[in-house]
């Protein structure tokens, strides 16, 4: 009896080898036999563990045995996602870490970014992170400080010591940066040698009679310029008075006066000018336009004259014209500049008192 009992507890055991204790591998489902490891209760082989559930480091393929990073679904050490995988300021080569500002697929720490990459206020020197404006010259502003700051009449740069060495005002109203101060017309001594100039322009196209001997008169100010001539247009810089004597219904006498803001830069006095003198050729020929045709007619003056300097300053104004929005001084100067384009001056004036 008690040789069946040690018999008995014996196959119990192996029973239970069998069927209720052994332990297999999770990853080949074979038998475990001697050392094995345990990983979130699954327990595998060790060549199965190190071959389907070890971690490896996707720079390095080196196991990873402590804590780790984690990037776009890649593994890495501390170390080599440190060195290589991390991104790094490509202003100063930090590692970054949280918020970053990207430019131009660069990547920046946000305080390498403010102070070296953005660009910085020409009249402030700070930082422009918000609104800003980028002028004709390269320069860059806040906005704001152009409800601060006024504009040079010539160029229109915002006059302050940063950009334009500072300028001057002239009767209150209008102001010149000492950029374009040494250019100014502001003499009648310099007249007659301006009128001389655009007269010999005018005559390379054919326009010969205007009157070489016509007054010209420098006035400060916008606002008595604009009373004047009688004109509500803000921009005003000249202005053509025109008187006839008529005797039994015949014109016997013609007599021209114009009127320029003093103080603009002698490319620009010029083109007010020329502008000014196919006034006087329309009065001399009795050509009466409809206003866009009118201004625009004479605004070709002002083209011819700012494409024959070729300056900065010129290609500017240019820019102006042709962007212009007005009827008469924009749009109508790019219908007739359309017209000029295609049948040239000789046609043009011919064409002139038909318009």
């Amino acid at each position: 009896m008690r040789h069946w009992l040690i018999k008995f507890s014996i196959i119990f055991l192996l029973f239970s080898v069998a069927f209720g204790t052994q332990k297999y591998c999770k990853t080949c489902k074979g038998e475990l036999t001697g050392q094995y490891l345990i990983h979130k209760g699954n327990n595998y082989h060790r060549s199965c563990y190190d071959k389907h559930v070890q971690i490896y480091c996707d720079h390095c393929n080196r196991k990873i045995e402590a804590s780790y990073n984690t990037s776009k679904n890649k593994n890495y050490h501390k170390r080599c996602f440190q060195q290589h995988i991390q991104k790094r300021c490509d202003e100063c080569g930090d590692l970054i870490n949280g918020i970053y500002n990207v430019h131009e697929s660069k990547e920046y720490h946000e305080s390498c970014y403010i102070n070296h990459i953005l660009p910085k206020c020409d009249v402030c020197y700070q930082p422009v992170e918000d609104k800003y404006i980028k002028d004709f010259w390269g320069n860059y502003y806040h906005h704001y400080h152009e409800d601060k700051i006024p504009s040079c009449d010539n160029c229109n740069r915002l006059i302050s010591k940063q950009l334009t060495k500072g300028g001057f005002s002239v009767s209150g109203n209008r102001f010149v940066c000492n950029l374009c101060k040494p250019n100014v017309v502001k003499s009648k001594s310099q007249l007659n040698k301006n009128l001389a100039e655009v007269l010999n322009i005018f005559k390379k196209i054919g326009i010969n009679e205007l009157p070489e001997k016509i007054p010209v008169t420098l006035v400060d100010s916008k606002d008595d310029l604009i009373k004047m001539s009688g004109h509500r247009h803000g921009n005003i810089q000249g202005y053509t008075s025109y008187e006839e004597s008529t005797l039994a219904g015949k014109i016997i006498d013609q007599d021209y006066h114009i009127y320029i803001l003093s103080n603009l830069h002698e490319e620009i006095f010029n083109s007010v000018l020329a502008h000014e003198l196919l006034h006087v050729y329309l009065f001399q020929n009795q050509i009466d336009l409809k206003s866009d045709f009118r201004e625009g007619f004479c605004n070709l003056g002002s083209s011819l004259i700012y494409e024959n300097y070729s300056s900065k300053l010129s290609k500017y104004r240019l820019k102006n014209m042709n962007e212009n929005t007005d009827p008469d001084y924009g749009i109508g100067f790019r219908k007739m500049k359309s017209m000029l384009d295609k049948i040239g001056w000789k046609r043009l004036l011919k064409k002139l008192p038909r318009l």
